[in-house]
């Protein structure tokens, strides 16, 4: 594909496990880059989505698209050139380095039998470069902290060269420092390499605070979608986690931020 700016789109998209509705007529179109949080409760489809999305789970024919084509025609080498998926839970079995993990990110490429190229290297190095874990390249992938473990999965994704960039809950375990620094990361890789990032987030200050575009899942189904100032209201919060909650403008950014309370 040329283009590997062009939009996904998601037309009619359900899903259920047995007789359990998990996604219920999801309608989205991903037009341009920028950073998309996906938000909601637990259970309310948000790693679903994403899963739909990568055909990590696969959707039914002529439901997911990205641009003209519908994503089920796509072979897996052609759609990891496409699209890199970051799930919420990353195990390895042995014991890699650091830089054999970033280099997986070009295995899309690689004819059978044949390895990396001087160039895969250097797209490897780059992608270590922009995620500051370029000093971590001959560590063993266990011995690191968890934040330079997220940045090593963020690099071996920007190291597949795609345009989409998907992410099941890429900061929740980690701390505020570490959520940060990843969140910018991504962020500037939207705005420098024109990059679509699509993110399913727990922490909705988060999210107000580094979206550009939220979508908010209530039991399967698309509530609302559109700016952090229209979406983080204290109507559609409370509705949607059954908590009141007050909405400050956060004097900093100018995005909405949100204090729970009790009654």
């Amino acid at each position: 594909m040329k283009d590997k700016k062009e939009p996904i789109r998601i037309k009619n998209l359900s899903w259920s496990y047995g007789k359990e509705r998990i996604l219920d007529d999801i309608n989205i179109t991903f037009f341009k880059s920028g950073l998309y949080g996906i938000i909601g409760p637990n259970g309310s489809g948000k790693t679903t989505l994403l899963k739909s999305i990568s055909r990590s789970l696969m959707p039914k024919e002529n439901v997911v698209f990205l641009g003209d084509r519908d994503i089920t025609v796509f072979s897996n080498k052609e759609l990891a050139r496409n699209i890199a998926y970051v799930p919420q839970d990353i195990y390895f079995e042995f014991e890699f380095s650091v830089m054999d993990i970033v280099l997986m990110g070009r295995s899309p490429y690689l004819k059978r039998f044949h390895s990396e190229s001087e160039y895969d290297m250097e797209t490897a190095k780059n992608a270590m470069q922009i995620t500051n874990t370029w000093h971590l390249r001959e560590k063993n992938i266990a011995e690191i902290s968890g934040g330079e473990r997220q940045r090593v999965i963020i690099a071996r994704a920007l190291a597949q060269g795609t345009g989409i960039m998907l992410m099941d809950e890429p900061v929740s375990q980690l701390d505020i420092q570490h959520q940060v620094e990843i969140l910018g990361i991504i962020k500037r890789l939207t705005e420098d390499k024109g990059m679509i990032a699509i993110l399913s987030l727990h922490d909705l200050n988060l999210a107000s605070q580094y979206c550009d575009h939220l979508i908010l899942l209530s039991k399967g189904r698309v509530l609302k979608q559109g700016s952090p100032q229209e979406i983080i209201t204290e109507g559609n919060i409370s509705k949607v986690y059954n908590t009141k909650v007050h909405i400050f403008e956060n004097p900093f950014t100018g995005r909405p931020y949100i204090i729970p309370f009790s009654n």
